[in-house]
């Protein structure tokens, strides 16, 4: 990664957080571990991904990122109420090299609540968590400056409560259902298109938010605005297609998630998919016996891991990630000439070919 790209992904990174824990302390959240839980993630940093392209895309525009600030930061925001939601759902444990929402509640209270109680009221206080940053994160749209044209400024609000909720929404309700659907019953495309609501479509909104604000007038079909949609939403699906390949040969220690819970939670991925096809009888009822069993042994966990890896499922959503890449580069390539297409040209590398 290239250094110019990194210092910009973490000074873009401070400002958002500085901003959100700033604006929390100006809310009043009660009882004070509400409060705190509201701070966890954001404390805990992360790569703020989608915020910088909000104030790269606004720049692009021809806007001064300063102005974008509050969007960035409610983009953030959001993001971060699905991961606390995403993590009840899928039960995972740890987050950002840590204990995940539900888990800390869980660590925080288990020597004051009843353990049959303990679990339904940690993953309760964390899903009112996410609940919260949704709300402040739609809020935020309205501290954006004066100078925006307030237009633009309903639009985004709009868009963003009225489209983006339930189109992430969407995605995940999908994820769950494919879970206990047959592999047999869930395809490639019906999984491109559950990534495409769920992972990509937050990209394509920091895109789209950070253009509109640049031109400071609602041209949803200005090329500008176009463009960099299309090239974070390719962008994303290719991130999220390396985030499934992670999930598989990754580095536990260095994601700061687990790995092996998307068997477990009998995820259908593009990877687990193409494996099946490519399986013979006895393969596919390994995979069958193994995936979305809970309690799978690390030792069934890496015997379906090896399965994937042999048939071919990580070679193939690697290329199919490099597909979407292409087509994020080619987006970029339309856009005038900036600064900061330098950026967005490293933030497009990074989505590929990051380890974490």
């Amino acid at each position: 990664m290239e250094e110019a790209f990194t210092a910009a992904l973490r000074h873009n990174g401070q400002l958002v957080t500085d901003y959100l824990l700033d604006y929390f302390k100006k809310t009043d959240i009660t009882p004070d571990y509400l409060r705190e839980g509201v701070n966890f993630y954001v404390r805990k940093g992360g790569k703020r991904l989608r915020p910088a392209v909000v104030f790269w895309a606004c720049e692009l525009a021809g806007g001064d990122a300063a102005t974008a600030l509050p969007a960035a930061a409610a983009i953030e925001l959001m993001h971060t109420g699905t991961l606390v939601h995403d993590d009840i759902i899928d039960r995972d444990y740890m987050r950002r090299g840590g204990p995940s929402m539900h888990a800390h509640f869980q660590d925080h209270f288990k020597t004051q609540i009843a353990l049959n109680l303990l679990q339904h009221f940690s993953n309760s206080i964390a899903m009112l968590v996410g609940d919260i940053q949704y709300s402040l994160a739609i809020a935020m749209m309205n501290d954006l400056p004066l100078s925006v044209d307030r237009q633009v400024v309903q639009w985004l609000i709009h868009n963003l409560s009225a489209h983006w909720v339930p189109e992430v929404m969407s995605g995940e309700t999908l994820d769950v259902q494919y879970a206990w659907q047959s592999l047999a019953e869930v395809d490639e495309a019906m999984i491109l298109a559950m990534l495409n609501k769920k992972t990509a479509s937050t990209f394509a909104l920091a895109g789209k938010t950070g253009a509109l604000i640049g031109l400071n007038k609602l041209d949803l079909e200005h090329p500008m605005v176009t463009q960099l949609e299309e090239l974070c939403r390719n962008a994303g699906l290719a991130f999220q297609l390396q985030d499934d390949i992670l999930g598989i040969i990754g580095d536990q220690d260095e994601l700061g998630k687990p790995v092996g819970s998307d068997i477990r939670e009998g995820k259908k991925t593009i990877l687990v998919t193409h494996a099946y096809n490519k399986a013979t009888p006895t393969q596919r009822q390994i995979l069958e016996n193994i995936l979305g069993k809970s309690d799978a042994t690390g030792a069934e966990i890496k015997q379906a891991e090896q399965l994937l890896v042999d048939l071919g499922g990580v070679d193939y959503v690697r290329g199919l990630a490099d597909k979407y890449i292409k087509l994020a580069q080619t987006a970029l390539a339309a856009l005038p000439d900036h600064p900061v297409k330098r950026y967005f040209k490293d933030w497009i590398d990074f989505m590929i070919n990051r380890s974490c």
